[in-house]
């Protein structure tokens, strides 16, 4: 579980910090200014907090749903650990 969430959180780190970094390693061949660094970092949060959102809405659990481990991403495990004790 630990990996899954490690990966997740570096996902959403990257999509945050590369764009923003391409477009600074764009502006300094071009000489185009901050422009290309300031659109990378725009689209790269809000890539990111849409991702982070999206994640959000998954490991919510709902209303009236006493079990919501469907919705982790440690759900599968959980369920064959649950099918070998019984």
């Amino acid at each position: 579980m630990a990996a899954a969430w490690a990966s997740l959180v570096t996902t959403i780190a990257l999509e945050m910090a590369l764009p923003a970094l391409l477009g600074h390693w764009v502006d300094l061949r071009l000489g185009s200014g901050p422009w290309l660094l300031l659109l990378g970092a725009v689209f790269g949060l809000t890539a990111g907090m849409w991702h982070l959102l999206r994640l959000t809405v998954k490991n919510t659990p709902r209303r009236g749903n006493s079990d919501s481990s469907g919705d982790r991403p440690d759900s599968t495990l959980r369920e064959s650990e649950n099918q070998d004790l019984q």
